[in-house]
């Protein structure tokens, strides 16, 4: 797991698609809540695939698959608090049929 909780930290992820979409996420919600740092509002949070039983379906507002380049991630959305939460990307392999 990793979690980030400032433009630095994701400027530093390994896996430049995702660290694309994040960081333009982080600073369009910024933006939007007026604020100078992230962690004032929320963080990311990154699992790799083993980590699925810390993806609880039940504790998230909502959840989707997204598809960022090759990669899909399962990704939902933890409010903590009042004006506070978690968006948590889990890798996931799709299967077509």
């Amino acid at each position: 797991m990793i979690k980030m909780t400032n433009l630095e930290e994701i400027k530093a992820f390994p896996e430049p698609e995702i660290r694309e979409y994040i960081f333009n996420k982080a600073t369009q919600m910024m933006t939007e809540y007026d604020v100078e740092n992230l962690d004032d509002i929320g963080c990311f949070v990154v699992l790799d695939g083993s980590e699925n039983q810390m993806f609880k379906v039940s504790e998230m507002e909502f959840v989707e698959v997204l598809n960022i380049s090759n990669k899909a991630y399962l990704h939902g959305v933890k409010i903590l608090g009042d004006s506070y939460g978690e968006d948590i990307y889990l890798p996931v392999e799709v299967v077509k049929c």
